[in-house]
């Protein structure tokens, strides 16, 4: 009886513990339920409902420029020419100038999966772009590289080469110290780390036959978090990660009843499309 006792209490007070644990809300590609993703405006929608940070993708054009999308080529699911044509042949960003990219509307179209997502005239913003625009912004911005070893030198240079591109575009930003860098790629993270020594880092992970310790391993250092897909966030992995002192971010979570049950299980960031069903006062 004294045992039962002692489990309850226990539990009760573990998940007491954890449900007041403090969680950062992150508008995933902006807030890309309302605005068009990875956009100027998408990211000031998502700073003004109250987010404590953003999260944008990366990729690279053949000037060695960042420009924040999260395909290395113009999507034609959501993108048209900024004259109205459908585009009808590949547009990798790796082969383009940014002119070649500003000739393409990301927004005007709308997107099928998000109805409410506003159709306005937008095309994608270069790092530079959007750095000038979010100068009064003070919260976190998750700077997701887009990286994968099937595209390297194709869609993207070699891990080396492209964390080099990254430091110097990046080194002498206002926004560096508010910057995390994260990829599915450990081997980009690797690089940039040993550039970017002082930053943090994220390592992002999908396939849940991989443990903790097996991804953890794979980089050369500690990161700061490890950003995982909800469905495959479990107490083992916080637990773990927590007593290395590694925090946890879900992505993408658009359901606010499996946002409660993240937060209850202890998890320390959520990024979502919708900041608008997480954060009250807005």
């Amino acid at each position: 009886m004294h045992l039962r006792l002692f489990i309850l209490f226990f539990t009760l007070s573990f998940n007491n513990l954890m449900s007041q644990n403090t969680v950062e809300y992150f508008g995933h590609r902006g807030c890309r339920g309302l605005y068009p993703e990875n956009t100027v405006n998408g990211f000031k929608k998502a700073i003004d409902l109250g987010v404590d940070g953003i999260e944008w993708d990366v990729v690279v054009n053949k000037d060695n420029q960042l420009v924040i999308s999260h395909e290395p080529y113009i999507d034609s699911n959501y993108c048209i020419k900024t004259n109205g044509d459908k585009i009808i042949s590949e547009t990798n960003i790796y082969k383009m100038s940014l002119r070649d990219v500003k000739m393409y509307d990301c927004g005007i179209k709308g997107n099928k999966y998000f109805p409410d997502q506003e159709k306005i005239s937008e095309t994608k913003p270069s790092f530079k772009e959007a750095e000038k625009e979010l100068i009064d912004f003070k919260g976190k911005i998750l700077f997701e590289i887009k990286s994968k070893s099937s595209h390297y030198g194709t869609y993207q240079p070699n891990p080396k080469e492209y964390a080099k591109i990254i430091y110097n575009e990046t080194k002498n930003s206002f926004l560096l110290n508010q910057i995390i860098f994260m990829s599915f790629d450990p081997e980009i993270l690797n690089e940039l780390q040993k550039l970017h020594s002082k930053s943090k880092f994220i390592l992002l992970g999908y396939n849940p036959l991989v443990s903790y310790n097996k991804l953890i391993s794979y980089l050369k250092f500690k990161p700061f978090a490890i950003g995982l897909n909800y469905a495959i966030i479990y107490t083992k992995t916080l637990l773990a990660a927590h007593k290395d002192n590694i925090k946890v971010y879900a992505w993408t979570v658009n359901d606010k009843e499996k946002g409660e049950q993240l937060i209850e299980k202890g998890i320390d960031g959520i990024i979502t499309d919708f900041p608008n069903y997480f954060i009250s006062n807005h």
